[in-house]
C-alpha cells in the first residue's frame, strides 16, 4: 500500500493538468546541505530561484501541449549531508506533488529507489561518484554536473607527463570516499606512481601528521579529494610544515571556505589547483554573462568575504548554472508531455534538450543520464583569492578569464 501511495500525489496533478485546472502550484523541491555545506547548497538554491522566478515571471510551469499554466513554488529542504535526511526529504518531495527533486547528491542511491517508485525526475547537481548513475536501474535520476571520472582523469592527465610521485588525501565523506575510487583509477592508468594514500575524517581539525607522512614517503605532489575544509587545512598544514609542494583538488578547491580560512595567508592559496568543468562555453562567454547578469540582478553578488586590490572577491554563479538548467529542462519537457510524474519524465528520457545557462546544450536519453561533456574540463589556479584557467594546460590556457572583482 507504501508503494503506491509515493505515486498518487504525482498522478494526481497530471489528472489535474489534463481537467484544465489551471492555477494549482507545483513544487520544485531542492534538498541541499544547508547546515555542512553552505556554498554547495547556496549554489543550488539560488540556480533553483533563478530559474522558478523566470517561469513564473512567463505565467507559470506549462503542462501539456494545451498550455495549461501553474506557478511553481521553490521549496528548499536541508540534507545536512546525511543519507537519511535526504532520503526523507526525497519522500517529502513526493507528498507534496513535486515536479522535480534537485539535490547535491546526498543519499542518491537510496534516493533513486523512492523517486523510480513515484516516477519523480530527479537531478544531482554536484557529486560526481560512478555509483550514483545508472539509466537502467534508475530511470528517474539525471546528473547535471561532472562526474567524478572525466574529472579525475582531466587531473591525471594534467599531472603525468611530469612523472609525479602522488600523495593521495581523500575525506571519508561520501564525496570524498567516491571521488577516491576514481582517483586511483585516473591516475592508475596515466600510470602516475602514488607513493602515499590516505583517508582522513572529514571534519578534521588537523593534518599535521597525514602531512608529514606524505612527506616522508617522497610525495612532490598533493592530491586532496575532500571537502572544502579539509582542502583548506591540508593547505594551512602544508605551509606550516614548510613543505614547497604543490597541491590539487576536485572541484570544492573554489569554495569560498578555503579563501575564507586563508583571508590573512593568500600566498598558501598559490600553491593550489583544482580541476573543476568550464565556466564558458565554445561559443563564448556572452550566454554565461547574461545569465550572471540576471542572477546578480535578482539574487545580488556572491561576496566570497575576502577583498582583493581594495575591492570584494566576488564568486561567480558557475555551480549554480546546473540547477538552473535542469529546472529548465523540466519546463521544456513539461510543455512536450500529457503530464507530471511518468509522462515528463519519459518525455526527458526520449531527448528533450534545451540550451543551458552558459550556451551548452543539455538533454539526456534512456540510456545515457550524465549531462556535462567530458570535454568540458578545465584547471585552475588562483591570483591572489581569484581563480583563473592555468596556463600550462592547452585546453585550460584558451578560456577567458571570469571577472571576480567588484565595480568592474
Amino acid at each position: 500500500m507504501g508503494r503506491f501511495s509515493l505515486v498518487i500525489p504525482l498522478l494526481a496533478l497530471a489528472l489535474a493538468s489534463g481537467c484544465g485546472q489551471d492555477g494549482a502550484a507545483v513544487p520544485i523541491v531542492v534538498s541541499a546541505p544547508i547546515s555542512t555545506e553552505p556554498w554547495i547548497a547556496a549554489s543550488i538554491e539560488k540556480g533553483a530561484r533563478l530559474a522558478v522566478e523566470e517561469i513564473n515571471d512567463e505565467g507559470g510551469l506549462v503542462v501539456g501541449l494545451e498550455g495549461r499554466r501553474h506557478p511553481l513554488e521553490l521549496v528548499v529542504l536541508d540534507n545536512a549531508s546525511s543519507p537519511a535526511q535526504a532520503l526523507a526529504n526525497a519522500r517529502e518531495a513526493v507528498s507534496r506533488g513535486a515536479a522535480t527533486l534537485i539535490t547535491d547528491g546526498t543519499g542518491a542511491t537510496a534516493i533513486a529507489d523512492v523517486t523510480d517508485r513515484a516516477r519523480l525526475t530527479t537531478f544531482i547537481v554536484f557529486e560526481g561518484g560512478a555509483g550514483l548513475i545508472d539509466a537502467a536501474r534508475h530511470p528517474s535520476v539525471f546528473r547535471l554536473a561532472p562526474a567524478d571520472a572525466i574529472m579525475t582523469r582531466r587531473l591525471a592527465d594534467y599531472i603525468a607527463n611530469a612523472g609525479p610521485k602522488v600523495a593521495l588525501l581523500t575525506d571519508d565523506s561520501s564525496y570524498g570516499e567516491q571521488g577516491r575510487a576514481a582517483l586511483k583509477e585516473a591516475l592508475a592508468i596515466d600510470q602516475v606512481e602514488v607513493v602515499s594514500d590516505q583517508v582522513i575524517p572529514r571534519r578534521a581539525t588537523g593534518l599535521a601528521p597525514q602531512i608529514l607522512q606524505a612527506r616522508r614517503a617522497g610525495a612532490d605532489r598533493v592530491v586532496v579529494w575532500a571537502r572544502a575544509a579539509n582542502v583548506a587545512t591540508v593547505l594551512e598544514d602544508v605551509a606550516t610544515a614548510g613543505w614547497d609542494v604543490p597541491v590539487l583538488s576536485g572541484q570544492t578547491g573554489e569554495d569560498p571556505l578555503i579563501r575564507q580560512r586563508l583571508a590573512a595567508h593568500p600566498e598558501r592559496l598559490a600553491r593550489l589547483r583544482f580541476v573543476s568543468s568550464r565556466i564558458t562555453a565554445e561559443v563564448g562567454p556572452k550566454p554565461f554573462n547574461a545569465f550572471r547578469e540576471r542572477y546578480e540582478s535578482l539574487l545580488g553578488a556572491d561576496k566570497v568575504g575576502v577583498q582583493q586590490d581594495g575591492r570584494d572577491v566576488i564568486q561567480p554563479p558557475d555551480w549554480a548554472m546546473y540547477p538552473y538548467d535542469a529546472i529548465k529542462l523540466v519546463q521544456e519537457a513539461a510543455g512536450q508531455s500529457t503530464g507530471l510524474g511518468a509522462p515528463l519524465l519519459e518525455t526527458i528520457n526520449d531527448g528533450a534538450k534545451i540550451i543551458g545557462a552558459n550556451g551548452d546544450q543539455r538533454g539526456y536519453n534512456a540510456d545515457y543520464h550524465e549531462g556535462v561533456s567530458p570535454t568540458d574540463m578545465y584547471l585552475a589556479r588562483f591570483e591572489g583569492f581569484v581563480f583563473v584557467p592555468v596556463s600550462d594546460d592547452p585546453l585550460s590556457g584558451a578560456l577567458p578569464r571570469v571577472e571576480q572583482l567588484a565595480g568592474k
